[in-house]
């Protein structure tokens, strides 16, 4: 019980220090956006005459490479706004345009290796969470969330909203209108948090409008968009998606299924979901994974319902991981701002057994989860966060508070003290303090964790976490270094120490991992990273790695690069190798292809294997393009002179969707053979035909 009042009073610390300490900020700048009568027109050219009536950004600061410089290239922006949307304009001047790199055409792609730009709103100017939307000279689109004071980063929230870009003899023209629709807001507001971003792909450049960032997600230092009068906006209160769907599947009767989703805006500041029988058919299967620990592996949620507002629930310790819950016949949830307080929440029904959990059959269980924050003007903010799980009269979940603790710009702390229930009633405290440092370009953190004995089997049913019953200690520092000189670019080193015990005082674990990058002549990364682990179970095992991957960009659209690894893993000698590429074959047109391999010495019919996946798309346009993935596994069980290759499983989707109305209502054709999800109870052999009818109304 002592852990447990030691996370509690740190927690409660943090408080007293956020009244006593100084907050700085970045420089401030504020831009304002002028009311106009008349739409723009979004085609990329620049030329509609209210564009003159706008106030212009000129020139954008890098944050690297060289920090706090002006950016070589430049770069104009200009914002209007009418009563449905907000307009944004980009003129990126490049003395070279046959070197701008335009790769991804997949929405959502990290545009890391892409030139780009990049719009990030603050709409309630709570200096703590935003949207984020990126373009890039394809006119690709990619949009997320952040939370947190940009700690949090979710790509996967999807909105409605029109771009179209292109490259000229001067550079590159970029033009955004986004429905207010789209966004939860705060409409009494004339200002937001904002700031826009520019990325030159061949020089590693990323430069922005705001000065002096610590981070390029750090929401607190945004700048301020001004003049904003959205109080009568003419926004359409609600949403209505119905869809139609026939599967068609080998040796089965064909099946039709109807559904919808509905969303309604209360408010500007509130909205609310709901969802019958979704269709998560066509969600992309999970990429092969081999389990080199003996803990659970967890993967990430692509289905659309419980993506929007999902960022609000990802802490250090998951109180709620939405892959607990398997196929839903109905679901609910709302997101947005009552009376200050940011309120998130999300119900539904399942079987559990449909999500892999090994449980009786028969009943449906009922999931709840919830946050309510409180956010303080520094980026800072304290969150109430419960789950739960109602099954066969039975409840198990978790109710705790989250807190991210800003200090000064670069002294912080995340923070979380959690109670929970279900099977054990012993042992079911869990939390951590994590004080850190973040600088431009240096992190270092310290970090106290406590799980009682309990606390997994508890939490398990709707959260995730892979161990308990320790009291942990971690440390990591890392830092980047930027040379720009003798074709060197940039130098990454980073070392991380991880020990625990158990409750009890038996060490139970320590790992010391220490890694280095070296990325140079803009287009080469090396990067060699060693692991030494020990770790108790039935006996004690002592397990090292040593990692060599070197990565090649042409800045032309192809990016290759190979890894192998090895060590030995449980008393056993481990070999990986991977390699593969991502390229542009054509305009519009991206393949990727991966290939694993994994020798275990002695080794068995599932470890000793051969994994490789190939997804290409082509896109005719942005919202008509064919998709095909697939995915095999294959046995290595044998010498290495004569192996006896066996087919352990596969997994075929090829998919052609037409957005229509975008990015929801659509038609989509699809074929698909094996499991959609790692933990998937179905026959993995089916084989089945999907037709979907998606509209917007």
């Amino acid at each position: 019980m002592g852990d447990v009042r030691t996370v509690v009073r740190a927690v409660s610390v943090c408080f007293l220090f956020m009244a006593v300490l100084p907050v700085r900020s970045s420089i401030a700048q504020t831009i304002t956006a002028h009311r106009t009568d008349t739409p723009v027109t979004i085609d990329g050219v620049l030329n509609d005459p209210v564009w003159e009536t706008a106030d212009v950004i000129e020139g954008l600061t890098q944050f690297e490479p060289v920090y706090d410089a002006p950016s070589g290239f430049k770069t104009t922006v200009r914002i209007l706004y009418d009563n449905s949307h907000l307009y944004i304009a980009f003129l990126c001047i490049d003395p070279e345009p046959d070197r701008i790199t335009a790769k991804d055409t997949m929405r959502d792609a990290s545009f890391m290796n892409d030139d780009a730009v990049v719009v990030l709103l603050d709409t309630f100017h709570d200096r703590n969470s935003a949207y984020y939307f990126g373009v890039n000279p394809n006119g690709t689109q990619q949009d997320g969330r952040l939370a947190d004071n940009g700690s949090i980063d979710d790509i996967r929230w999807d909105g409605r909203w029109r771009t179209n870009a292109r490259i000229t003899s001067e550079g590159w023209i970029c033009e955004i209108a986004i429905p207010f629709e789209t966004l939860i807001y705060d409409a009494k507001a004339q200002t937001w948090g904002f700031t826009v971003e520019r990325r030159i792909a061949r020089n590693r450049e990323r430069s922005f409008w705001t000065r002096g960032l610590i981070s390029p997600d750090r929401v607190s230092q945004f700048g301020t968009l001004a003049g904003l009068y959205l109080e009568h906006a003419d926004v359409k209160r609600y949403t209505f998606i119905p869809y139609a769907q026939m599967q068609v599947s080998k040796g089965r009767k064909p099946h039709t299924e109807y559904g919808g989703d509905f969303r309604y805006n209360v408010t500007s500041n509130l909205s609310v979901e709901a969802t019958m029988n979704p269709d998560f058919a066509t969600v992309e299967a999970d990429v092969e994974q081999v389990n080199l620990t003996r803990f659970e592996l967890e993967y990430p949620e692509k289905r659309p319902f419980f993506l929007e507002g999902a960022e609000n629930y990802n802490t250090r310790i998951q109180q709620f991981y939405s892959r607990r819950i398997g196929e839903i016949p109905w679901g609910a949830k709302m997101n947005g701002k009552i009376a200050g307080l940011k309120v998130n929440s999300l119900m539904t029904m399942s079987d559990p057994s449909t999500s892999g959990a090994v449980v009786p059959t028969g009943k449906d269980a009922i999931y709840t989860v919830f946050r309510v924050t409180r956010e303080a003007a520094s980026g800072s903010n304290i969150g109430l966060i419960g789950a739960n799980r109602t099954y066969h009269d039975e409840n198990s979940g978790s109710l705790g508070l989250a807190g991210t603790f800003f200090f000064t710009d670069v002294l912080g702390m995340t923070s979380q003290a959690i109670k929970t229930w279900g099977v054990k009633n012993r042992g079911t405290w869990a939390g951590f303090v994590r004080p850190a440092y973040d600088s431009q370009f240096t992190h270092f953190h310290l970090r106290y964790s406590h799980f009682g004995e309990g606390v997994m089997e508890n939490i398990n049913p709707v959260g995730f976490i892979s161990d308990d019953d320790r009291r942990e200690f971690d440390t990591s520092y890392s830092r980047h270094i930027w040379f720009n000189h003798h074709g060197i670019d940039e130098f990454i080193v980073g070392v991380n120490y991880n020990q625990y015990y158990s409750q009890a005082g038996t060490l139970r674990r320590w790992e010391d991992a220490n890694n280095i990058s070296v990325k140079f002549l803009k287009k080469w990364e090396y990067t060699v990273e060693y692991t030494e682990e020990f770790i108790r179970f039935e006996r004690n095992y002592r397990n090292t790695l040593l990692t060599n991957e070197v990565e090649y960009d042409t800045k032309q659209g192809t990016i290759t690069h190979l890894n192998y690894t090895f060590g030995t893993n449980y008393d056993r000698d481990f070999e990986k190798l991977e390699a593969g590429f991502n390229t542009k074959l054509l305009t519009g047109w991206d393949v990727e292809y991966n290939i694993f391999r994994h020798w275990f010495n002695p080794g068995n019919i599932e470890d000793n294997s051969w994994i490789h996946y190939i997804r290409s798309t082509y896109y005719i346009t942005p919202d008509f393009f064919f998709k095909v993935f697939y995915q095999s596994k294959y046995s290595m069980y044998g010498n290495a002179e004569l192996l006896d290759n066996e087919l352990l499983r596969k997994d075929v989707q090829v998919l052609f969707v037409w957005r229509f109305l975008p990015p929801f209502g659509s038609l989509q054709l699809a074929y698909q053979e094996g499991n959609v999800h790692a933990a998937d109870s179905t026959d993995g052999n089916l084989k089945s035909v999907f037709c979907k009818l998606s509209w917007v109304l």
